[in-house]
């Protein structure tokens, strides 16, 4: 804030429009041209449009010294870190979603590569991929060795016909070019696809913000102006735009040209910020998660929640909750809040017109974090 003398509060209350998605599916490239021929995953993924091309170190199953009893898989990962290569324990309960039930398991066996594991029944193989393996098995992995690199965001929405960001993704020139610069430059790692369905959104009203100022509308147009944030619609092409304008800007990642230096306050804004300002909200917040795949994701320009400068130690420990379950579900809350992200822009500026977001201070990371993958 610059001072009283400087801040234009026209209403008594502003909105902020906040997007959230439900979690990603995850994929690897090669999958893109095997699930068109699998019903189930296809129809899980067809309201997907928002993607994110991310990299992290390779993590391989060791194709030795592993145990099936009953579903369980016990085994290793090998993991490279910076003193070499090292085996992280896993366990790994083989999901009624991937083999019914009803389907014994006979025997698995571990690629000779590393990159997979298949699972035998009277029926045939189900090829089970490490990341599936990484992000449903129980392990000590730490934060790094499965720290993911955003380097490129996506929407794939059609314009002139129905169109999904899996579609976008099998014929998509910034891919190959991701995948031709890994394969050259950064062997040690894999590149793998985050799918995204931004079908949820609501409108944040507060009345936060500079109290020192009074705001300059009457009591009928500070009526009107609260009711119209009550009634805000936006189209699902909206939707998606200003998730992919919103996620681009806050990450920047490497293999995006446009949107990482765009001022979403100026008053030349992008035509979607335009339209979104023009329904009453002030303000834009995109939210997304990795906790199902249990890996975090970030890029220097945004890193990670760091949970210990948050959070006292008995506050993360949930010493103080005498209650088992609900300290459970406050560590699992916990689990979740370290691996979201929230891109928050203000559309106007405290000169031209304070949101609420302008006087709200939110928790940030401290100097001198580092994302682990960069």
């Amino acid at each position: 804030m610059n001072g009283i003398n400087h801040v234009q509060r026209l209403y008594s209350m502003e909105g902020a429009t906040h997007l959230y998605s439900s979690d990603p599916a995850m994929l690897t490239p090669a999958d893109l041209y095997t699930v068109k021929h699998e019903p189930a995953h296809l129809a899980a993924l067809e309201n997907c449009n928002i993607y994110l091309i991310v990299r992290r170190p390779r993590i391989l199953l060791q194709p030795e010294r592993f145990t099936l009893n009953g579903r369980r898989v016990a085994g290793n990962f090998l993991v490279h870190r910076a003193h070499g290569p090292v085996t992280v324990p896993f366990e790994y309960d083989i999901p009624q979603s991937c083999i019914p039930a009803n389907v014994p398991i006979v025997d698995v066996a571990i690629a000779a590569n590393g990159v997979a594991m298949v699972a035998i029944t009277p029926h045939g193989q189900q090829m089970v991929a490490v990341s599936v393996v990484i992000a449903s098995s129980t392990h000590v992995l730490t934060d790094a060795d499965t720290a993911m690199e955003v380097l490129y965001v996506g929407q794939g929405i059609g314009r002139t016909r129905a169109r999904t960001a899996l579609d976008r993704l099998q014929c998509h020139s910034t891919l190959q070019r991701i995948l031709a610069d890994t394969l050259t430059n950064f062997y040690e790692r894999e590149v793998l696809l985050l799918l995204y369905r931004f079908e949820h959104g609501r409108t944040i009203v507060s009345n936060g913000g500079d109290f020192n100022v009074s705001f300059h509308a009457d009591d009928e147009a500070d009526s009107a102006h609260f009711k119209r944030l009550q009634n805000v619609r936006l189209k699902r092409h909206e939707v998606v735009s200003l998730a992919e304008a919103g996620l681009i800007n806050y990450f920047k990642p490497y293999y995006n040209s446009l949107l990482k230096t765009t001022s979403f306050s100026a008053k030349n804004k992008l035509k979607v910020l335009k339209q979104l300002l023009s329904k009453g909200p002030t303000g834009l917040i995109v939210e997304l998660s990795t906790v199902n795949l249990r890996s975090r994701i970030g890029t220097s320009y945004a890193v990670p929640v760091d949970l210990a400068k948050r959070y006292a130690p008995d506050v993360l420990d949930g010493r103080n909750i005498p209650d088992l379950e609900t300290r459970e579900q406050w560590h699992e809350e916990l689990r979740r809040v370290a691996h979201t992200h929230f891109a928050k822009f203000a559309l106007t500026t405290a000169q031209e017109r304070e949101s609420f977001m302008h006087g709200t201070v939110f928790l940030k990371d401290s100097e001198g974090d580092k994302f682990e993958a960069c």
